[in-house]
């Protein structure tokens, strides 16, 4: 089954937007063969089937959670590298999850516990978009899906993180993402975390919609005075 997955997968790499798929194998061959992954991404997003977890302190291992609410990643990996210091902690995360947490940085800063974090970038709810595109209610028709676009400004991740004394990169292209990553690790072992911030392609139903409200208060107070 594994092997039917790999061979799919790579059908999905070398896109000019990286695909998610590509990111996981990256990752999977890049850190520590003991490093601990502490996932907040949706399984509809981030398949880890590239990765051979196990539970022994020599294997890579999965840390997950089995809700699906917003806010535990940053946390939970901070807590999972306190409980072992001496593993490689990468906290793999949506861009939609971190601003529901993103102080989190600011505490593994202060409290020096270095933790690699990988922010799966794009730009979406997905998960949330995915169940309203199966759904198949109005959200799916018009390809208007409320709230789910995080684009308009962007978020930029790696500021961020450095208004809360911690440093990290952007990267697009998955050559530049083993680099990076290859850089995080580096920076943890000297006791400093790291943030890769790394911009994917959306998938799944809707994945082509950018759409989203159109409100604007500034165009309701033009011509008044304060």
């Amino acid at each position: 089954m594994w092997t039917n997955y790999d061979a799919d997968a790579r059908k999905n790499f070398g896109r000019t937007e990286m695909h998610p798929d590509e990111l996981t194998h990256i990752m999977a061959r890049t850190l520590d063969p003991n490093a601990v992954i502490v996932s907040e991404t949706h399984s509809a997003t981030a398949h880890y089937d590239a990765f051979p977890f196990g539970v022994r302190e020599d294997e890579q291992m999965f840390v997950g959670y089995t809700g699906n609410s917003l806010g535990w990643g940053i946390g939970a990996a901070t807590g999972a590298k306190i409980a072992a210091p001496d593993r490689l902690v990468v906290c793999s995360i949506g861009d939609g999850a971190v601003m529901y947490s993103a102080s989190g940085f600011w505490t593994q800063a202060r409290y020096a516990v270095p933790v690699l974090t990988v922010i799966w970038n794009n730009h979406n709810y997905q998960a949330v978009r995915l169940g309203f595109n199966r759904y198949g209610g109005k959200m799916a028709a018009s390809g208007q899906y409320a709230g789910m676009y995080l684009g308009d400004p962007d978020i930029d991740f790696v500021k961020l993180a450095d208004s809360q004394g911690i440093k990290g990169e952007k990267v697009g292209t998955a050559a530049d993402l083993e680099a990076a990553l290859k850089r995080g690790v580096q920076s943890t072992r000297n006791g400093n975390s790291y943030v890769v911030e790394a911009v994917i392609s959306r998938i799944g139903g809707g994945a082509e919609s950018t759409w989203h409200e159109g409100f604007k208060l500034t165009q309701r107070m033009k011509g008044r005075r304060a």
